[in-house]
């Protein structure tokens, strides 16, 4: 099914519609994952520190990241498959994050490697 699925709408829009869906996952677990962060009693100014340090490592990193993936040789699937795979973990980080914990840096770390994935 998988394959006669790929047949159909060609590689380049797969690409495309995995993209825009990871997109969409990323920017939408960020409002969920600000106000899981607010319920554990961090408050509304580090919450935005952390959303916005996955923003601007976004804006930074695209575009040197883009040329890589236009030079390179590797298959995109590959850098694709690894980007996905990183968002996924460090998404899942704020798992690791307890009730009244002051350290802020594992969520500002992984936001940062959201952020290059992205």
């Amino acid at each position: 099914m998988l394959a006669t699925l790929q047949a159909r709408i060609g590689p380049r829009t797969a690409i495309i519609l995995v993209s825009f869906f990871l997109g969409e996952l990323g920017d939408g677990l960020n409002i969920f994952q600000g106000i899981y962060l607010v319920t554990l009693g961090w408050n509304e100014g580090s919450v935005g520190v952390a959303l916005s340090l996955m923003g601007f490592t976004a804006l930074i990193v695209q575009t040197i990241a883009g040329d890589v993936i236009d030079k390179t040789h590797f298959d995109r699937r590959t850098f694709l498959s690894l980007a996905s795979l990183a968002t996924a973990l460090s998404a899942s980080a704020i798992l690791l994050v307890q009730e009244g914990n002051g350290d802020r840096m594992l969520i500002y770390s992984t936001k940062i490697i959201e952020g290059i994935s992205s």
